[in-house]
């Protein structure tokens, strides 16, 4: 099974603590090879946001689970290249782009906001 995960909004300290707990929580429950992070609605990344990015790298890392990045912007693009960690992460253009194991479905949705749990 694949994780598609879809942070609202921009990433703030509160919203970041909890993307990292909700994955924790996702990847020792289940058997999933490959997570998936849809950036589409970020709109914009500062040091919580590349400081979650990472974290999120690292729980997936240590779960044997592979992380995507889909769907940067121009803005999230370039500080993750001024930063050096475009070279860290899988980043794909779409979904479509992503190669999990053949097995694999994106099958789970997870919309994150920060004044609720999981929707």
């Amino acid at each position: 099974m694949a994780l598609l995960i879809r942070p609202l909004g921009d990433f703030n300290k509160k919203k970041s603590s909890l993307l990292q707990q909700k994955l924790k929580q996702m990847l020792a429950n289940s058997s999933e090879n490959c997570c998936v992070v849809d950036l589409a609605t970020i709109h914009s990344i500062n040091n919580y946001g590349l400081v979650t990015l990472v974290a999120l790298h690292r729980i997936a890392k240590k779960n044997g689970c592979n992380l995507y990045l889909i769907n940067l912007n121009d803005q999230v693009k370039y500080y993750l290249e001024l930063t050096g960690l475009d070279r860290k992460f899988n980043i794909k253009q779409n979904v479509k782009n992503v190669k999990c194991k053949p097995d694999s479905k994106l099958n789970y949705c997870s919309h994150i906001n920060p004044d609720k749990q999981v929707i």
